[in-house]
């Protein structure tokens, strides 16, 4: 059988400076279509919300998914330009609208979790931190994480159980589809009950990926040849049309390829507590 978890990266809500690069991008080429788009879309403050969109999916399709959310504290340091694309325009986790919509999607069936911020991996009381306001936020127990940016190193996994954590998703490739090291299935890095549930497709390599249905077929096939799970990371704002042609579309195609393929989907915190009670 096909199981598959959809998972969803909350980087951003809203656009900021890249109005700046994006229109810099389009006069580089001599795309004034792409600048005068750009111009217009200025002022729009739900382009990369996502949201709406991803739930409207889902919800078509009778699915659900994990939000993993962002709580980053790195300060912008104007002498330093490789921190900017990590501090502009990010979103605070307790503004009204956020906690909101956090509220409104755990009490509908969908889960919630921690996305570490870019330095948490690496920094236990960071990581209980961003453990406790999403728990303040939902009023109970978090117990899943995906590290912003991929970022782990060797004491990651045992911090995130140390303060309480049960899963992570982290363990994948940011530069293309397939799973890393071929490691298919979840493991346990102690030997206890903390898991760490690898995922095998993130949006930005699978659209930069010539054979990607053909390569997505070939993950299918390990997944149910392994009796493991499948599963997708597709960060909300790129749910943008006007930043991210055919994600959107990519994202419905994954879906119906993989109901065509009878598969069950589950929530990343619903496969953990599955393959948990079977190993207890």
């Amino acid at each position: 059988m096909l199981r598959v978890a959809l998972s969803h990266d909350v980087d951003r809500i809203r656009k900021s400076h890249q109005y700046i690069t994006r229109i810099g991008r389009s006069l580089a080429k001599l795309n004034i279509k792409g600048v005068f788009n750009q111009l217009r879309d200025i002022g729009r403050s739900d382009q990369y919300w996502g949201f709406d969109e991803v739930i409207k999916i889902e919800s078509d399709f009778g699915v659900k998914s994990t939000f993993f959310l962002l709580n980053e504290s790195m300060r912008l340091d104007i002498w330093k330009p490789s921190s900017w694309k990590l501090s502009l325009g990010r979103y605070k986790i307790n503004e009204k609208r956020i906690t909101n919509m956090i509220k409104w999607l755990d009490s509908n069936g969908w889960e919630v979790g921690v996305h570490g911020s870019y330095h948490s991996y690496n920094n236990s009381k960071l990581l209980a931190h961003e453990k406790g306001v999403l728990e303040d936020i939902v009023g109970h127990e978090i117990i899943g994480i995906r590290q912003h940016y991929i970022n782990l190193d060797d004491s990651t996994w045992q911090m995130q159980s140390e303060v309480g954590f049960k899963y992570d998703s982290t363990w994948g490739l940011g530069d293309g589809i397939g799973f890393r090291e071929n490691r298919i299935k979840p493991f346990t890095p102690f030997n206890n009950s903390f898991y760490v549930i690898p995922f095998a497709v993130m949006d930005s390599c699978f659209a930069s990926t010539l054979d990607r249905w053909e390569q997505l077929n070939n993950l299918i096939e390990l997944s149910i040849k392994n009796e493991s799970i499948l599963v997708i990371n597709w960060h909300t704002n790129n749910f943008s049309e006007l930043d991210f042609p055919h994600y959107k579309d990519n994202y419905i195609r994954i879906i119906e390829t993989c109901i065509n393929r009878s598969a069950k989907f589950y929530t990343l915190e619903d496969y953990y507590k599955e393959i948990s009670a079977m190993n207890s």
